[in-house]
């Protein structure tokens, strides 16, 4: 602020007067400019409007119009100005009225020249005081001006999730001068289909882009039709809150939106449509409604309009599947039969169609729950439940899931169990065929059996053997000869005799040993030995 910032105006018949304060106010010591004067009250009104000084001094008694009109006049247009008023009369009435009518202060003639100073610093100091908190308040207010989007969002936040005093809610409606009737209003909820796994590689720049681009199509369609707002909800959401539609349906409307976006955008939307409230109080309850109309988007997988209404009347209810269902699908589960465990599970998980979303999503946790527990009781592998695990933590946070969603992600838990499942079995056979074949390689002098295999393994005869021949393609008996074969050759190749080679392995007769050799070997031993014996 330069020291010639505050300006005043001197007014009195007198001129003396008049120039000995005009003289007296000095810019270099008072850091007050006087930019005018005048002999008349008329003649300083005029002069006071025009160049809107901070402070005027002015006598009361003046002709053609006195100081307290004047004051009346001046304060009226100009509340900050700083009127003082100079007069012969020491009477308190004239101070009280004066100050009554807005005036700064009063001096009484004949003043001293250090009270004309003192009184003109004392409204320099006002003045600049008075400029300070305007300034804050005028930052306030640009600060208020520049929030107001984010606090008519807030507001309506709350006000569609809390009930409130109905005056309050109305007071704090006017001053964020929403563009909307309060009677009649309707709302939709609005959720961008799979628009988190779209975005997910894109920037925040895009990510905003998209967001923006969604929310103008939706306002461009309802400013056709109605007056609305539109704020944003989450990463994909957005709520409409409007007034009922003189012209047109507002399921009519609600495909339109869909429509649009389909057509300008590359996403689609899904709308939920709540019933009329009637004021704003009852918006909570609209809210609700359209929040759980959307959530039918579940079934769909998007691009749909719900209506309420429609919901409420053919809403289902049912009751949760059967124990011997449960039953018969954890039994192929623990089989690690997928074959027939997966036409069971979505046999049950399609008999909730059409109860409530969020129903059938807690009906498939449950079930994805439990069946996780019944391969961790089979599985031990280290590795095993670790991507069971994993959709287990997927299907805990499938609140945004569709139905279809939903089916492949306990498809995928089956699957994933049964596989890991078997593989274990797998391993567990060819551990346990091992043993055996390595009991068997140790025994080849002994006339072994099914039974004496399956007792070293811990199994059932019949068990084992349709096991030994799954795992190895083979049957026992045709194993046990192709190891005695085998040894057989490796003995002739030390060159053993033909009949040392065959008492060694079991085999009481020559001959037969002979005949078993060539059957595999397509010659006799004594041919093998002359043929591939070093020489």
């Amino acid at each position: 602020m330069s020291r010639a910032d505050i300006t005043l105006c001197v007014i009195d018949d007198i001129r003396s007067v008049v120039r000995g304060i005009a003289d007296l106010i000095q810019i270099d010591t008072h850091g007050v400019q006087v930019v005018g004067t005048a002999g008349n009250g008329e003649d300083g009104l005029q002069m006071v409007l025009e160049l809107r000084p901070d402070i005027v001094l002015t006598d009361i008694r003046m002709p053609r119009m006195d100081g307290l009109e004047m004051t009346k006049a001046i304060t009226a247009v100009m509340p900050n100005c700083k009127v003082i008023l100079l007069s012969g009369y020491t009477d308190f009435e004239y101070a009280q009225q004066a100050l009554r009518l807005g005036a700064f202060d009063f001096i009484a003639k004949p003043f001293l020249k250090t009270a004309i100073e003192a009184v003109v610093q004392k409204a320099k100091e006002q003045i600049e005081l008075d400029r300070v908190h305007f300034a804050k308040q005028s930052e306030m207010e640009r600060q208020i001006k520049e929030s107001m989007p984010l606090l008519r969002q807030e507001y309506l936040h709350l006000l569609l999730r809390y009930n409130a005093n109905e005056a309050r809610l109305k007071e704090r409606w006017d001053y964020l001068k929403l563009d909307l009737n309060r009677e009649r209003l309707i709302i939709m909820c609005i959720e961008i289909d799979g628009f988190a796994k779209q975005v997910d590689t894109h920037g925040i720049h895009d990510v905003e882009l998209a967001r923006f681009a969604v929310k103008n199509i939706l306002e461009e369609t309802l400013a056709s039709v109605t007056k609305s707002i539109v704020f944003r909800e989450q990463l994909s959401g957005f709520i409409c809150l409007l007034n009922v539609p003189t012209h047109m349906d507002i399921v009519t409307l609600a495909e339109q939106c869909r429509e649009h976006m389909l057509n300008y955008s590359r996403y689609t939307i899904s709308i939920g449509v709540g019933l009329e409230a009637s004021t704003i109080h009852e918006l909570p309850q609209s809210y609700q409604q359209a929040t759980e109309a959307m959530s039918h988007n579940f079934y769909t997988g998007g691009n749909s309009v719900f209506f309420y209404e429609d919901i409420q009347h053919h809403a289902v209810t049912r009751s949760r599947h059967s124990a011997e269902q449960e039953k018969e699908l954890f039994n192929y589960l623990r089989m690690g039969n997928k074959e027939r465990a997966l036409p069971l599970l979505q046999s049950i998980v399609h008999s909730y169609s059409g109860v409530q979303p969020s129903d059938v999503m807690n009906v498939c946790y449950e079930l994805g729950l439990l069946m996780y527990r019944i391969f961790a009781e089979k599985i031990t592998m280290p590795s095993g439940m670790d991507e069971l695990t994993a959709k287990l933590d997927l299907l805990k946070k499938g609140e945004r899931m569709t139905l279809r969603e939903l089916n492949e992600l306990l498809d995928q838990l089956v699957t994933a169990g049964c596989d890991a499942l078997q593989k274990q079995r797998e391993l567990e056979a060819d551990s346990v065929i091992a043993q055996a074949i390595h009991y068997m390689r140790e025994n080849l002098d002994k006339n072994v059996t099914v039974t004496d295999l399956a007792k070293h393994v811990y199994l059932s005869g019949s068990y084992f053997a349709n096991l030994f021949k799954k795992v190895t393609g083979t049957t026992l008996i045709n194993y046990m000869n192709g190891l005695r074969i085998e040894k057989a050759k490796e003995m002739l190749l030390d060159d053993k005799q033909v009949q040392e080679v065959a008492i060694h392995l079991g085999y009481e007769d020559r001959s037969y040993f002979t005949d078993v050799f060539k059957r595999h070997v397509g010659m006799t031993p004594t041919e093998f030995k002359q043929i591939y014996k070093p020489s």
